[in-house]
Parts: C-alpha cells; structure tokens; sequence
C-alpha cells in the first residue's frame, strides 16, 4: 500500500478499512521515519482507534510541512500495531508507505533534440525546450544561433552555414 502526496497539500488522508464488521475494535496507528524526518517533513501521530460494530472505515490524517527549499522525495510510514504489545500487527496492509512529492525544485531545461536538420524550402526549423525534473515556478533561459561547420580537411570540404544569409540570427 503506497500513498503519494505532494509537499503543498498539507495533509495526507489515509483510509482504514476494516475486514470483518463484527464487534468493537481497538488498534494502534502511529508513522514511523524513513527518509522523511518527524517535526521537518510531517508531524508524528501515535493515536488509540476504536471502530465500533458495524464500523466499517476510519481516516486519519497526518500533517505535511511545505517549506521553500527543493529536497528530493522522502518516505514515511504508518503503522497499525497492538496496543498491548506495542507490536506492528501481522499482515502485509497493516502498513502503508507514504512518499511526500517536493514541489520546490524549478527544474532545468534541455532541449528535446540535440540536432535538428532544416532545408532551404521550408521557411523555419522548430527547435522544441523541455522543461524536465522540477515544476516550481517560471523558468527561463536565452537562447542564439552560431555558425554550424562540418567536415574536416581543406576550406573545399568545410560547408559552413552563415547567418543572416542561411538562416536568421538569434542572439
């Protein structure tokens, strides 16, 4: 079981659903720190719930700090365990990961291809920019033109395009 919530939410809602609705039931939830830090990333619950007969589901919440700085995503759990023992209980969906989506980080731009070839009978080439690994904010960058030559040898094997002349200058 895998939760996703982005570091802006505020909080995560977590459903737990009961199997059987026969008589009443006492468990414990609490979080437990993986990569995602108690008081910095999310606040730490350790509560007693109890679902009366017929109770079906019960959701909790847990709070998700937002800060301005970019961090990579981290992971925390939550946990239902016996009271008494103070023992996760047995199963595999007494446990669910939790994964806090930082939103801070702007990204960086790259350009969808590294070559793109135009010819004389079109009027424009279409040079595509990316925006990859990050949605924060607005981006920017500049772009120009340089002179493109290939070939290796003698002037006679070089062919050079020339601005203004070949294709229109951006600088």
């Amino acid at each position: 079981m895998h939760y996703s919530v982005t570091e802006s939410a505020g909080t995560v809602k977590i459903a737990i659903k009961r199997k059987t609705l026969h008589n009443e039931l006492s468990f414990g939830v609490r979080t437990r720190e993986d990569t995602a830090k108690v008081g910095r990333d999310y606040d730490h619950i350790d509560n007693v719930i109890t679902l009366k007969e017929n109770e079906e589901e019960r959701i909790i919440e847990v709070k998700i700090h937002d800060d301005d700085e970019w961090n990579p995503d981290n992971d925390f759990y939550v946990e239902l365990y016996d009271t008494r023992t103070k023992k996760r209980l047995m199963g595999d969906d007494t446990e669910c990961k939790v994964t806090i989506l930082d939103e801070d980080f702007p990204g960086k731009l790259v350009f969808k291809d590294t070559e793109v070839m135009g010819s004389r009978r079109n009027n424009k080439v279409e040079v595509v920019v990316n925006r990859v690994e990050g949605t924060d904010g607005s981006i920017s960058c500049q772009i120009r033109t340089e002179p493109f030559i290939t070939g290796i040898g003698n002037e006679n094997n070089f062919q050079n395009a020339i601005a203004d002349t070949d294709y229109g200058a951006l600088s």
